[in-house]
């Protein structure tokens, strides 16, 4: 296929990804993914062969899918099981069909380029501006800013991940452009008080991990930037204009006191009420699991038994499938872990994995799409990471080679 139109189809197909959750938006979402199929199927026909080996987000949750399915003969609601088995299909489909056409047509800036569309649409949203109100969520229920989702966390989660694609994109010092600098600082800042709208304390804190965490590996050239100093001086102007009128009370505050509220329950002085359903399940959910802990309670049976998902990735999978389920799944994170270290390159791609297991203490993740992107786009840039490591260590050894 040209460039051209599978940008398009693979721009629409993302945006499926970022933007379903309208009723009418759904259909939409099934088009492009047929015609994504369809597309896949014709273009690698033409090509005949094409490494997927790299991928082992596709292979892995294939296999976790797999023990999905067998779970279905010991689950208490096997309909539930199967439609989630279901799911996880699919999640494996979209997993090869998506890193194919990223890979064979190196489309990782447009991914990047859409995120930060998502991002500025919430927080347009977020500002009062009026330009993006179809894709607004509401719900009464929840009384904190969700943006296009249906979930606060959810909106904080995609928003963080934004932040760190704009902080990729300075550390690997590939950004000429003063505009394009400029766009990225925009969007962390942005983001930042999007997130504090959001209140979740995940987003909060993960996303002020990943910026410590960028200055602690850029310390020397930040500090020896007269240019990074002038532009930080200019973001913090910038910013001083969303603090003026009632903005620390009505919005800030929130978001810090859920924060404070969650520390106090951890350490025991005080009862926060999502925090300690969380703990709960926490303890409930590894309890149970040490009674079955080969084959577990069958593929998303948690909702089965305490009619609330685990809010908790490492659980929900012993819960569901046994020790297996988390074996599998973290495999992925740690294959890629292990080729970064094996050539000690890409240390902020690394971190951001980490971050990703940390914040899996509160978030169901393992069939979620949007950290299937996520984990794409680390698989991706960590081979590239790589292979130019690879590239670099041939060129010293070159000389070597002539004597």
């Amino acid at each position: 296929m040209k460039p051209l139109p599978v940008k398009i189809l693979v721009s629409l197909f993302i945006i499926s990804l970022l933007f379903l959750n309208k009723e009418w938006l759904v259909i939409y979402g099934w088009g492009i993914t047929l015609l994504m199929y369809l597309a896949f199927f014709l273009d690698l026909n033409k090509v005949k062969t094409f490494n997927f080996s790299a991928n082992v987000h596709g292979y892995r949750i294939f296999l976790l899918a797999m023990l999905a399915l067998m779970s279905v003969l010991w689950s208490p609601d096997a309909d539930a099981t199967l439609q989630h088995t279901f799911v996880l299909f699919i999640l494996v489909i979209n997993s090869f069909v998506l890193y194919y056409f990223l890979v064979r047509y190196n489309l990782y800036s447009l991914v990047a380029a859409l995120v930060l569309v998502y991002s500025f649409v919430n927080y347009s949203l977020a500002l009062g501006l009026p330009f993006f109100g179809f894709l607004e969520n509401h719900d009464e229920e929840v009384p904190r800013f969700i943006g296009t989702e249906l979930n606060p966390n959810l909106l904080s989660i995609m928003l963080m991940f934004s932040i760190f694609l704009s902080l990729l994109a300075f550390h690997q010092r590939k950004l000429k452009s003063a505009a394009i600098k400029g766009l990225h600082i925009a969007n962390i800042l942005l983001a930042l008080y999007t997130i504090f709208l959001t209140a979740s304390r995940k987003g909060i804190a993960f996303s002020f991990v990943l910026i410590l965490f960028y200055f602690l590996l850029n310390f020397r050239r930040l500090m020896g930037s007269f240019k990074t100093i002038a532009i930080a001086g200019l973001a913090v102007f910038a910013l001083s204009f969303f603090l003026k009128g009632d903005f620390i009370s009505e919005n800030i505050s929130p978001a810090l006191d859920r924060v404070g509220r969650m520390v106090s329950t951890l350490g025991g002085r005080d009862n926060e009420g999502s925090t300690e359903e969380r703990v709960r399940f926490m303890r409930e959910g590894w309890t149970q699991f040490t009674a079955s802990p080969l084959i577990g309670y069958g593929a998303a049976s948690f909702k089965y038994y305490y009619h609330l998902y685990a809010h908790n990735n490492y659980i929900e999978l012993l819960f569901g499938v046994g020790f297996l389920g988390p074996l599998i799944y973290y495999s992925i994170h740690f294959s890629i872990l292990r080729k970064l270290w094996q050539y000690r390159t890409g240390l902020f791609l690394a971190g951001f994995i980490l971050v990703l297991m940390f914040m899996d203490i509160g978030l169901v993740a393992y069939y979620d799409k949007r950290i299937m992107l996520m984990l794409l786009v680390i698989i991706i840039m960590s081979e590239r990471e790589i292979s130019e490591k690879r590239v670099s260590i041939s060129l010293q050894q070159f000389p070597l080679s002539l004597n």
